[in-house]
């Protein structure tokens, strides 16, 4: 991600104005009723003027456990010779009397303040303020900020310490949100006035000097300038002066450059001062190099330690500016993407560069599924449409910052922790009914690089994906390396499978009803079009309200059914979570009324659905560019409720024979699941992959099966 500023800066930040009290507790445990407040820790301060500190220690009259006294290093004599709260609790009360209080998790301190029978003022919160301002992280403790930014904290989780890189923590990232555009600062302060968030409280005082006046750009009602991402997309979009499949740079053979580069005293070794020459690894690109310039197939097994990167990445680059070719790489995970892309991409162009190569020519880019995307329409739907709850608008006002900075859209840019799964309802996953192409798209930006790329990074689900749709999501590419292969054809049984949540299904389901539900919100656009439905509208909204809450109702009565089978069987399968759908249990007299259960959900589900279509149909006349990303959130809502009745149509009532089903049950939690996959993907991997004219490349650590490469022979 670039981090650039893109902001325009007032010269103080009004915060920094303001009396403030930063503030740290040590206690016995987390919970504020039934622990203790064993030593207070604060700095009263106004910007960088420190005004006065107040560091104790407290008697909490019970024992420290062995946790305690390790992370915070207070011993147990210490709190027993330190007063009583009581004696405390009144100079305490008088330091932050009438100031409002900064913490690093400012609600845990704030808790165990009142129930200690301390009142707070105004709350700000540092790592919200961090999770917000920093969106890439990669982490918010108060411990590795301190060190990011070089602020002396010589005694972490001592009160008095965290107390003042609290307040260093503070004065940094006020500069940085006092830098932001107002239009930012409006929407962070909207967002969290929904929920009461410590973050909007600050947002509010950012703005309580700006007056009427904009600073810098006017931005839409969601913050951002559409035309500005735009223009930055375009900017970074790779356009190379040669195409693939356009050029030849070199006549002599791919396998002998192998040779040069990594036999001993080759140009690996000069160009790498930390570079160990391994016959194994020689062995490997030999044999790669050979496989992709015969168009043929390879199977080889790399241990670690081999360098089986550089291993093929090397005769990859040759043969694509020897032939004109392109080369895909498929990867088990995204670590491995960016370790290839970041760092191993560059160590090929730069030792065929020293070797005399052109490798100016080699293109690389990274391709990823579109729920890794953001798309712009949808999140601004979500901006403009919703009142957010704490975590809602936390991850909103993340996505806003990020979004007036990033070139990629790519959510691995973000550390979202437990934010993660609320990304998909944002991601460009469910904007495959996308009706323009006008306007800021990260995945159109991704997919126009890979095209003009010799050299493709992807992952496993992906390739998976193109494969389960016959192709079309990747370019067109002459040689395809598989790496972590071992891990194919359980990404491939993942990927062909699938998993009907009840918690996720319900949620989507609640996202349509209520005065900010989408429904409601496409009745509204469509009377805009025609007055005369006004009165149609209400009745509609009505209805169709009602229809969500039976579905609602009959999908509980179904997941429930599900968990009480899991339940029943649990208590002869020793507890387990999982309960394979077998002919026996099909076979049970309860079977029969669970797919009762079903049936009723699955009419209920289709009802909705086609409600929903027509809707969608009606609000898609609508020439406004807002609701453009209404509908498209409203049609991911079709396609997760089809989807989720098509697949329960095949786990319950109609099973394939060459599948298997389990029901996965989590008690006490609405976390009940039924799933599907293929029993055997062995056909489905052994055709994409081999029967194709394409040469392929299959390579990892334990890819033989039984010591034997048999099992890839078709």
């Amino acid at each position: 991600m670039n981090n650039r500023a893109r902001w325009k800066r007032w010269k103080l930040p009004p915060i920094k104005q303001d009396i403030l009290v930063s503030l740290d507790l040590e206690t016995t445990g987390l919970n504020p009723k039934s622990e203790r407040i064993i030593e207070v820790g604060a700095v009263k301060f106004r910007g960088e003027t420190e005004i006065d500190t107040f560091s104790a220690l407290v008697n909490p009259n019970r024992k420290l456990s062995k946790l305690i006294l390790q992370m915070t290093g207070i011993t147990q004599r210490e709190v027993d010779d330190a007063p009583d709260w009581d004696e405390v609790k009144t100079s305490v009360m008088e330091f932050v009397s009438g100031v409002p209080i900064i913490g690093h998790n400012v609600g845990f301190d704030a808790s165990f303040l009142r129930s200690h029978g301390v009142k707070t003022n105004r709350l700000y919160d540092t790592m919200s303020m961090a999770e917000i301002a920093l969106p890439g992280g990669p982490e918010y403790s108060l411990v590795r900020l301190s060190e990011r930014f070089g602020f002396q904290h010589d005694n972490p989780h001592r009160a008095l310490s965290d107390a003042l890189a609290t307040r260093d923590l503070f004065l940094h990232l006020a500069e940085i949100i006092g830098g932001y555009d107002r239009g930012v600062l409006e929407q962070i302060q909207r967002l969290g006035s929904y929920s009461g968030t410590p973050l909007s409280g600050l947002a509010k005082r950012m703005l309580d000097t700006v007056g009427a006046t904009s600073i810098g750009t006017v931005h839409t009602l969601s913050g951002i300038d559409p035309k500005e991402i735009s223009s930055r997309i375009r900017s970074a979009t790779r356009t190379p002066r040669i195409k693939p499949h356009e050029y030849k740079t070199d006549e002599n053979t791919p396998s002998d450059h192998v040779k040069n580069i990594f036999g001993e005293s080759g140009e690996l070794e000069r160009s790498l001062p930390d570079f160990e020459h391994r016959p194994e690894q020689i062995e490997m690109a030999e044999a790669v190099s050979e496989a992709i310039n015969s168009e043929r197939h390879l199977v080889v097994e790399a241990g670690t330690g081999v360098g089986k990167s550089l291993a093929y990445l090397i005769p990859s680059a040759l043969h694509v500016l020897h032939t004109g070719a392109r080369v895909v790489i498929s990867t088990n995970t995204i670590n491995l993407q960016e370790q290839l892309i970041r760092k191993d991409i560059e160590i090929t162009r730069s030792t065929l560069s020293n070797y005399g190569v052109a490798a100016e020519n080699i293109f690389a880019s990274q391709l990823k599924g579109r729920a890794n995307y953001l798309c712009v329409k949808r999140w601004q739907n979500s901006m403009m449409a919703t009142e957010p709850n704490d975590i809602e608008s936390k991850l909103l006002s993340k996505l806003l910052v990020w979004l007036n900075d990033t070139e990629t859209g790519d959510k691995n840019e973000l550390a979202l922790g437990r934010l993660s799964s609320l990304f998909n309802r944002f991601s460009a996953q469910g904007a495959l009914n996308c009706p323009t192409n006008d306007g800021p798209c990260f995945l159109r930006k991704a997919r126009n690089d890979a095209s003009h790329s010799n050299i493709v990074i992807i992952n496993h689900a992906l390739l998976m994906s193109d494969i389960a749709m016959g192709g079309g999501l990747l370019p067109e590419h002459d040689v395809l390396i598989v790496d972590e292969a071992h891990h194919l054809e359980s990404a491939a049984t993942n990927h062909l499978g699938f998993s009907v949540n009840q918690f996720q299904l319900e949620n989507e389901l609640r996202r349509l009803i209520g005065p900010t539900g989408l429904c409601q919100r496409l009745i509204r656009v469509i009377s805009k079009l025609d007055t005369n439905l006004l009165d149609v509208s209400e009745n509609t909204a009505l209805a169709f309200n009602d229809a969500v809450e039976i579905a609602i109702k009959t999908s509980s009565e179904m997941f429930n059914f599900a968990a009480q089978i899991g339940a029943d069987a649990q208590s002869y399968s020793q507890q387990q979570s999982e309960l394979r759908l077998t002919d026996a249990v099909r076979a049970q007299p309860i079977w029969s009324d669970f797919e009762i259960t079903w049936e009723n959900m699955n009419t209920r589900l289709l009802e909705v659905s086609l409600q929903l279509v027509d809707l969608c149909d009606q609000a898609s006349r609508s020439k406004e560019k807002s609701d453009e990303g209404l509908v498209l959130d409203a049609h991911s809502v079709v396609e997760s409720i089809q989807l989720a009745a098509s697949n329960l149509r095949e786990a319950i009532p109609e099973p394939k024979a060459d599948g298997v089903y389990w029901l996965r049950t989590r008690p006490g939690r609405r976390g009940t699941s039924i799933n599907g996959a293929p029993l055997d993907v062995s056909d489905v991997l052994r055709n994409a992959l081999f029967e194709s004219d394409r040469s392929v490349v299959l390579t990892g650590a334990t890819v033989a099966y039984q010591n034997s490469f048999e099992r890839y022979r078709a």
